[in-house]
């Protein structure tokens, strides 16, 4: 008699466990897959914010360092504010907590001084090119299209602009109109760099301005504040910039007191372009959003500290 083979194989239970277990890791893996996918904004848009507030911080820490670098008389603060908290444009006698100028003489600077007087409307300065300047250089290292500052010893100081060079001279032109004072035979003159900060709050951008125009550093920019210390790093209030006595003459006029800045605190405040990543409460959002849950980008804090190493 033949007995028949058995045959193994799986029964009904054992696959809808089987089924059931496979489901649940699908399920976990879809998930997670989904999270992640659905974090991705998120996160590029946390890496823009922090990469954004780095860009901020590394432009102003970078002039900051440089401010008041002046000639080998000494730096620009033994003779005028080199550290001007107000943008150019605005009124003499004023001060801003979201704006800054610096001015600098860059390293390698063209420098020299007046071998005759510089009258307030003269278009041609004429510069002693045979002392301290580079051999065969046609006016003591000065090229077209530079700035410059002429300054003496009264603290009068004014920003030109090098139009065209000669054997000796200069022809400069006023950025800000004719000159308020004349300057002496002996003041110094040297090529300079005029950069201001400032918060551009309608558009809400950190704009640069240089020269003729001006150039967004960040964006999405909900404030932006600088604070100044003296030497014992005591604050100084932006009303002793207001109240005199002044020095200097025309748009470089100054309240004495910038004298005693020797450091500076630049506070931004960044947020999320994207209105769905803000969220609704006033304590982490300036400007709140549509966010709810934890999808949410709070705005970030960057503040910057730098000591003026370039002062008297």
């Amino acid at each position: 008699m033949r007995v028949a083979a058995r045959q193994s194989g799986y029964t009904v239970v054992e696959l809808v466990i089987a089924s059931a277990i496979l489901l649940s890791v699908s399920g976990a893996v879809l998930g997670l897959l989904h999270e992640g996918l659905a974090g991705t904004p998120l996160l590029e848009e946390t890496t823009d914010l922090h990469q954004r507030a780095r860009v901020a911080a590394d432009a102003l820490a970078g002039e900051l360092r440089l401010a008041a670098a002046g000639t080998p008389s000494g730096p620009l603060t033994v003779f005028f504010g080199a550290i001007d908290p107000r943008h150019p444009a605005d009124p003499v006698g004023t001060a801003s907590s979201a704006a800054l100028t610096l001015r600098y003489v860059p390293a390698g600077g063209a420098h020299s001084r007046l071998a005759q007087p510089l009258a307030p409307m003269a278009a041609v300065a004429v510069v002693d090119a045979f002392n301290g300047c580079p051999v065969g250089a046609t006016a003591c290292g000065f090229v077209a299209g530079t700035s410059a500052v002429v300054f003496d010893a009264a603290g009068n100081a004014d920003m030109l602009e090098v139009d065209a060079i000669g054997p000796g001279i200069l022809t400069v032109s006023g950025p800000a109109g004719p000159r308020a004072v004349s300057y002496p035979t002996g003041a110094e003159i040297a090529e300079a760099v005029q950069v201001t900060f400032f918060f551009d709050a309608p558009n809400r951008q950190l704009r640069r301005h240089e020269g003729g125009g001006s150039f967004v550093v960040a964006d999405n920019i909900t404030s932006l504040a600088f604070d100044y210390f003296d030497a014992a790093m005591v604050p100084l209030p932006l009303s002793l910039f207001r109240d005199g006595p002044f020095t200097g003459a025309g748009p470089m006029i100054l309240d004495a007191d910038v004298s005693r800045i020797r450091a500076v605190r630049a506070t931004l405040r960044l947020e999320t372009g994207v209105d769905t990543m803000r969220g609704s409460d006033p304590r982490f959002f300036a400007r709140p959003g549509t966010a709810t849950g934890r999808r949410v980008i709070p705005d970030f804090v960057a503040r910057v500290d730098v000591s003026v190493r370039n002062w008297r």
